[in-house]
């Protein structure tokens, strides 16, 4: 690829990735029920209101799911990486792959939103000053039904809990072995043409 193309490459991917991100945030957030009125709900639910509103007037929820969200968050990426493709491989992606390239997207940055939240909720626990953090509270919402399994299991080693480790590692393994092997499967199919 040439410069110009790896910029555009970077932009298109930094830009939309950050925007799914919080788009999977609302879902999830929403999904769990976490305290609406918190500051950065808020900034969720407003960075993304204006793609997800319109479109929840002509497709509810049901029974905590919103459909609406994964409507936007499916389309953001396939918008995605049709652009992606244009740019890196100068050709228009075959459909049925694309959709399979962008379930494995999907699932990539949702494993990386527990990953990145569990990581940060470690480093905030050694920061007493964090502990009181807006943004904080919610993380250990978005975390704890992940890690409660891992909690009944493994023990306290020494006054500290080691439970962060094992669910760490195990989401890695996810995205190694599923969510890669989804994305690579979709891109060599929509680039069949």
């Amino acid at each position: 690829m040439s410069p110009l193309q790896q910029a555009g490459d970077f932009l298109v991917t930094t830009l939309f990735d950050l925007y799914t991100f919080i788009l999977i945030l609302r879902f999830i957030l929403q999904y769990l029920r976490v305290n609406y009125y918190n500051p950065f709900t808020q900034f969720v639910v407003k960075a993304t209101g204006s793609l997800v509103v319109p479109v929840r007037r002509f497709i509810p929820g049901w029974r905590g799911i919103d459909f609406a969200t994964l409507l936007v968050i499916l389309s953001v990426t396939l918008l995605k990486l049709t652009l992606v493709t244009l740019i890196r491989y100068k050709t228009t992606p075959f459909l049925p792959g694309l959709l399979i390239w962008s379930i494995g997207d999907i699932l990539k940055l949702t494993v990386n939103i527990y990953f990145f939240s569990i990581l940060i909720q470690v480093f905030a626990s050694w920061v007493p000053a964090l502990s009181h953090s807006p943004m904080l509270e919610i993380i250990q919402q978005l975390t704890y039904p992940i890690i409660k399994p891992f909690k009944k299991i493994i023990p306290l080693i020494g006054g500290i809990d080691i439970t962060p480790i094992p669910v760490i590692l195990l989401l890695q393994l996810i995205n190694i072995l599923f969510t890669n092997s989804i994305i690579m499967i979709g891109i060599q199919i929509a680039l069949l043409r």
